[in-house]
């Protein structure tokens, strides 16, 4: 019969299978740590909690003694994730998914990477979901985790376990019974992007000339004579390959791996589109080209007439550019390129949007007229926002996004859409009631 031992919050049922060759005993181990409270949330009975735990040993000495026993009763997690990454993950995952999915396991051996994996039950897993949304991310930074980011952790876990049910290692997914908060009863989450006005003023910046000051400071000629140099304001235009991308992003809705990796052949003049197949990223330590997000992400997207001006304007700049430093051009015939001709850097667009932001807000004398500081996927943001104020079907938005389904768009621009909703309502009383006697 097995025995049971109490470890705190947990037991530990050992069962004896005899001996082996050299008449060492054979026995397997397993903790289980039953759940405290009812569904209800009242706290269980000793008695009750017991009778659990001797069901759960009956049912762990039946598996050993019938050969249902696995090595996941002794596997820790930790060891598990190795497995999993050399004999899963690096052989089905793609570059991208591969690296999130190695930064999460990391996370999770940190924090449990000790515990047998069949101690993972659905209680403790609980308890470790509802403690990363309750915990700021740090002292430095006192918001919590998004919802979105919980949720990708957790679907990585998940994985991990069910592979771990298809490897016969555990009996089921205990991730299957935990509950995730939705995202209306944690922090107000808000899509962060421009609305039509901050729009047309970041437009309008692009063609405007940025000022940076500079202090005075020491300088010597080539004599060694030494002048002083006073402060002074230095305009600076914003270059014609940033100005495009930036029309691009806000005009397409494309995301920043997927203009990173345009070429001149991906643009149709004549039909004035865009071909998206394929995106640039980071993976691995190196930034490679493949693949669009999904197959839902290859499209062809209408350009604006406006854009399409700046875009044949950008590639007549850029051929005698190329003309202008020969055999130093070692380009691709990318659109977005570095001073060699070759693939623009991921960073580059990130740190040019920030810089201008930044020196257009500290030129505002008032609060109020000074743009937010938005994530560079912002401009993604505003372009399906905008769509969806001027009342452009889903469907259509969805598209051009590139999401695979438009669920994704619906889940990502609600707060957006129930807006609409009550501007569509509005629309409907100043419609029909206005020559009711209602009042």
């Amino acid at each position: 019969m097995a025995s049971i031992r109490k470890r705190g919050n947990s037991y530990q049922i050992t069962v004896s299978c005899g001996r082996d060759s050299q008449d060492r005993k054979i026995i397997r181990q397993t903790t289980y740590r039953p759940e405290l409270y009812t569904a209800k949330g009242h706290p269980k009975s000793e008695s009750t909690i017991m009778k659990e735990v001797n069901t759960y040993a009956a049912d762990f000495e039946k598996r050993v003694y019938s050969g249902q026993y696995t090595d996941g009763e002794n596997l820790t997690f930790e060891r598990y994730s190795l497995k999993y990454l050399s004999e899963y993950a690096e052989v089905y995952q793609a570059p991208t998914t591969l690296e999130s999915t190695r930064r999460y396991v990391k996370m999770f051996v940190h924090d449990f990477g000790y515990m047998g994996l069949s101690a993972l039950n659905p209680l403790f897993l609980q308890e470790y979901v509802n403690t990363m949304q309750s915990t700021p991310k740090s002292p430095d930074k006192p918001d919590l985790p998004s919802h979105g980011t919980v949720k990708r952790r957790m679907a990585v876990l998940s994985a991990m376990l069910s592979q771990a049910v298809r490897w016969n290692l555990i009996q089921s997914n205990p991730m299957d019974r935990v509950q995730i908060k939705s995202k209306s009863s944690l922090q107000q989450e808000k899509t962060m992007c421009f609305n039509q006005q901050q729009a047309e003023t970041f437009l309008h910046i692009l063609d405007t000339p940025l000022y940076y000051q500079y202090g005075s400071r020491t300088r010597a000629d080539k004599s060694g004579k030494v002048y002083q140099i006073q402060e002074y304001q230095s305009a600076h235009k914003i270059q014609s390959q940033l100005k495009l991308f930036f029309y691009f992003a806000m005009f397409t809705g494309c995301r920043r791996g997927e203009l990173i990796a345009l070429t001149w052949g991906d643009i149709d003049f004549e039909k004035a589109t865009v071909s998206i197949t394929k995106s640039t990223c980071r993976a691995g330590g190196q930034v490679i080209t493949k693949a669009t997000k999904t197959k839902g992400s290859v499209r062809e997207i209408t350009v604006p007439a406006a854009v399409m001006t700046l875009t044949r304007q950008w590639r007549a700049e850029q051929k005698r550019y190329r003309l202008s430093i020969g055999s130093k051009w070692c380009g691709d015939d990318y659109v977005f390129i570095q001073w060699d001709g070759s693939q623009m850097g991921l960073e580059t667009p990130y740190q040019a949007f920030r810089r201008i932001i930044n020196n257009y807000n500290m030129q505002q004398e008032r609060e109020e007229e000074k743009l937010p500081l938005i994530p560079l996927h912002g401009l993604r943001h505003t372009a399906a926002t905008l769509l969806i104020s001027q009342g452009v079907d889903i469907r259509t938005v969805s598209g051009r996004l590139g999401h695979a389904n438009t669920s994704t768009t619906l889940n990502v621009y609600a707060e957006y859409l129930k807006e609409l909703d009550r501007t569509a309502s509005d629309k409907l009383e100043s419609l029909l009631l206005a020559t009711s006697k209602i009042r």
